[in-house]
């Protein structure tokens, strides 16, 4: 009786373990249950240290756990489809703009930030997708509807620019390019079958210290009252408005719709969401939260975010607060594949 008492009591156990590993909760959060998303994908701008010694921090890391996805493992060239959950094609020195503008502008940035390049992760997820989409193109297509896509570009352009010594002002006027070389990326993505794309916005540069200190600026005027960079959040800010406004221009049907999509490969009819998330004001969440006051700073090196931070971050996002606009429509799957 006591052995039967002790089994019963070790299922149940083990059933209420299994169940909270299906389950993400935050702060306020929605209850994700099973794996919604196949997979996981990132282009753009990787958010690691230099030094690579904070790749656990990754926010992409942070959203994967959240769907219960592993972390997608960086895409080389040599695995051959082998990545079952995703890839990460992001890098650390990734840009929006292409090199003849940034001549045009007299913004000088260092060769291997062209070999990062946008266009060059393009290339590589066109490589990774004829890796494993040879045999069944249409069977690939619905994998990428089932996975979730990050594309997250612009911080470094702005970098690169204020140290060239451009003024805030005159790095106001790249905004609009910007932001429709994010939105085209986001729609070549879609062609290949992406239907679930998250775009980050900026966060606020003025309250990131690296950013700060490529300007030089000792005025406390400059400042706001959490010491924060008024013209560099003002860049930010703009930044966010005008990539929200090319989003909904771009689709102005809404971010959740219907499309008819992949005539190449017969009539299939899919939905596909391009959600903006809003890292400024969850960033700004944090600094202002008194709990966190006497906790460490922020960033790893000055411009990239601690664990700390991204999980936060990320907590809010999937908060169903606002933070993602829309908030994400989940396929509903109550059970995981791996």
């Amino acid at each position: 009786m006591h052995s039967s008492t002790s089994q019963s009591i070790f299922r149940l156990l083990a059933a209420l373990l299994l169940f909270s590993s299906l389950v993400f909760t935050s702060s306020n959060a929605q209850v994700i249950k099973g794996c919604p998303f196949d997979g996981i994908y990132s282009l753009g701008v990787k958010d690691s240290s230099p030094s690579g010694s904070h790749r656990g921090s990754l926010m992409t890391d942070h959203i994967a756990t959240a769907f219960h996805l592993p972390s997608p493992k960086d895409y080389t060239g040599e695995q051959y489809g082998r990545l079952h959950y995703g890839a990460s094609f992001a890098s650390q020195n990734a840009i929006a703009l292409g090199k003849p503008f940034l001549e045009e502008q007299g913004i000088h940035i260092p060769s291997y930030a062209f070999t990062d390049s946008i266009t060059s992760q393009q290339v590589s997820f066109s490589t990774y997708l004829d890796s494993f989409c040879f045999i069944n193109r249409l069977e690939c297509r619905e994998k990428l509807q089932r996975s979730l896509f990050m594309v997250d570009l612009g911080s470094n352009d702005y970098k690169y620019a204020l140290l060239n010594g451009k003024y805030v002002e005159q790095v106001e006027e790249y905004v609009p390019v910007i932001s429709s070389n994010i939105v085209n990326l986001v729609s070549e993505i879609k062609k290949e079958g992406a239907s679930n794309i998250l775009v980050p916005g900026m966060l606020p540069l003025g309250c990131i210290p690296g950013y700060v200190s490529l300007l030089h600026s000792t005025n406390p005027a400059d400042f706001d009252a959490d010491n924060c960079h008024i013209g560099l959040n003002n860049l930010a800010k703009n930044h966010n408005d005008q990539l929200k406004l090319a989003i909904s221009q771009e689709w102005p049907h809404g971010p959740y719709a219907q499309s008819q999509a992949f005539s190449e490969i017969g009539d299939s009819v899919s939905y596909s969401q391009v959600l903006y998330a809003d890292y400024y004001n969850a960033f700004m969440a944090l600094l202002r939260d008194k709990s966190h006051h006497s906790r460490p700073p922020f960033h790893t090196d000055g411009f990239h975010l601690t664990e700390e931070a991204n999980e936060f971050i990320a907590g809010k996002l999937i908060s169903g607060n606002g933070f993602l606009q829309p908030e994400i429509h989940l396929p509903k799957v109550t059970h995981c594949l791996m």
